[in-house]
């Protein structure tokens, strides 16, 4: 981290990590709102904590672990969390040249892809989405999780295998239909 007070080495680290540490955070509350105050106060953290954090060796992996800290103390505290859905934008990103049925199309499958992801297990879900979607490495996913690597790779392995049954599936049964 920066313990020698470099103000521009932080906030060069701060827009290298902002923007998946958000994403990250907004996998684990489901708001933007949220999201952004548990960010902003993971690197405020860092900021303050800059002298004690020397020995951190990895500090994207730490920004990672204490955003999780973080939302499981926000989760804790909401004694209703509830989820909501992501805009149509953020979840699908389609080239203007597609026809309407294709978009169509696309759209239900993410739509399909989701659902099954939603019907995951909790571990499954959270290593898929971590690694998926934030584009973490295994290794990093172990250290903020605090399992072994080869339980994240059998985990993923398990997720994908569902994912995949999951959605052959309903491509097979809409073939019967045709």
């Amino acid at each position: 981290m920066t313990a020698n007070n470099d103000e521009e080495a932080f906030k060069l680290f701060y827009n290298q990590c902002f923007v998946r540490l958000l994403r990250y955070s907004y996998s684990l509350t489901r708001s933007r709102e949220v999201a952004e105050e548990i960010t902003n106060d993971v690197f405020m953290h860092c900021w303050q904590k800059r002298e004690t954090l020397r020995h951190i060796q990895n500090p994207e992996v730490y920004l990672f672990v204490v955003a999780r800290n973080k939302a499981v103390d926000f989760r804790r505290k909401q004694a209703n969390f509830r989820e909501i859905d992501i805009s149509e934008e953020e979840r699908i990103q389609i080239a203007f040249d597609s026809n309407p049925e294709e978009l169509m199309i696309s759209a239900e499958m993410v739509r399909k892809m989701e659902i099954s992801i939603e019907q995951l297990p909790p571990k499954c879900k959270t290593i898929y989405l971590m690694i998926k979607q934030h584009g973490l490495k295994y290794k990093e996913v172990a250290d903020i999780l605090n399992l072994s690597i080869k339980t994240v790779e059998n985990q993923l392995s398990i997720a994908i295998k569902r994912l995949t049954s999951a959605v052959r599936f309903t491509l097979e049964k809409e073939d019967i239909y045709k």
